[in-house]
């Protein structure tokens, strides 16, 4: 049989085509996995990220999650940095259809839920630009709910027989309500920053809340509860922040930790002092006010700071972050050993 020279260029061409696509499919397979694994990746370093909040009513994450497994108990957990010494700062709010206040607490220890309140702020002691581990647990069985500060209860008040978690409820991080979903002020916005907010689906023991204090910022205790950790910090990553909330670096990226490691041994040797003995303030720390944090240094800023200062003029143009204000705390904050 004699094959037409037509008929054989018809199917190599075919050929071809096939060749074309499949090289093509199998090179969008391995964008779209490598793709997915940044995405992922991604995903996981940011839940070692804080965020800060404005001072304005607008700078807020609200949301309306599932509240079904929290209706009879939970643990509300988190970091808490308080920066702004007025006002009345509400760092979270829950509020139903029934009860726009059912759950809110201020940055000074001042919590209210299920229509109780219960002022601690006097044994709370809060401190401005100090990291503080805050718990609120309760459960529907105990009717307590009991406020604990770096892993030591201050107190606690009994809610009404009954009385269980609205399930139609906003949820708001930097704000409180005063009507459903909404009725945010300036003169209630946090203006602070916050870290590793988690809520738990049961009443978390008093000795659980002090492992997680005890373990420090950095720490993952709180990975050890699985399903039971049920609203997650990176899930309150992904929602929508509105007006002035930017994610910042705490110092909790596994990379940072190892040079801060180096830095803390360097810094101890010329200290001349054992580890541990350094005092958790510095004056350094004025450097993540609203006015200077994330702030190119500016003349007007050195000039500010000048008088006592004076090295900060070497560093003009760089960014006031994290990594610069621990660098000004190891190595020019002179002797911080007690």
């Amino acid at each position: 049989a004699v094959v037409s020279t037509q008929s054989t260029g018809t199917f190599y061409q075919s050929l071809t085509m096939k060749l074309f696509s499949t090289v093509f499919l199998i090179l969008a397979l391995l964008n779209a996995a490598v793709g997915s694994s940044e995405e992922g990746q991604s995903l996981v370093n940011r839940r070692y990220n804080g965020l800060k909040f404005g001072q304005t009513k607008e700078d807020h994450v609200l949301f309306k999650p599932r509240m079904e497994p929290l209706q009879e108990s939970y643990s509300l957990c988190a970091w808490v940095k308080k920066l702004r010494p007025g006002g009345a700062p509400f760092w979270f709010a829950y509020g139903p259809s029934s009860d726009a206040n059912e759950i809110h607490t201020l940055d000074n220890g001042y919590l209210y839920t299920m229509g109780t309140g219960i002022d601690l702020s006097s044994k709370a002691a809060v401190q401005i630009g100090t990291w503080r581990h805050v718990c609120v647990t309760w459960s529907l069985t105990s009717r307590s709910f009991r406020l604990y500060y770096d892993g030591v209860l201050l107190g606690s008040a009994t809610t009404p027989s009954g009385r269980i978690v609205g399930l139609d409820g906003y949820m708001v991080l930097g704000n409180e309500f005063d009507s459903y979903g909404g009725g945010f002020s300036d003169h209630q916005a946090f203006g602070g920053e916050l870290f590793k907010v988690n809520m738990f689906d049961k009443e978390l023991e008093a000795s659980e809340v002090k492992e997680m204090a005890d373990g420090g910022l950095c720490s993952e205790v709180e990975e050890k509860y699985g399903r039971s950790r049920y609203l997650k910090w990176e899930d309150f990553l992904l929602e929508e922040k509105s007006g002035n909330v930017t994610e910042i670096d705490v110092g909790c990226h596994p990379e940072v930790k190892k040079e801060d490691r180096e830095e803390d041994k360097n810094s101890t040797e010329e200290c001349d002092c054992e580890q541990g003995n350094e005092t958790t303030s510095s004056r350094w720390d004025l450097l993540r006010g609203e006015e200077f944090f994330n702030k190119t240094v500016s003349v007007e800023m050195v000039e500010e700071l000048k008088k006592s200062w004076n090295i900060l003029g070497d560093f003009e143009g760089a960014p006031v972050t994290e990594r610069f204000i621990s660098h000004f705390k190891f190595y020019h904050d002179g002797k911080t050993c007690k």
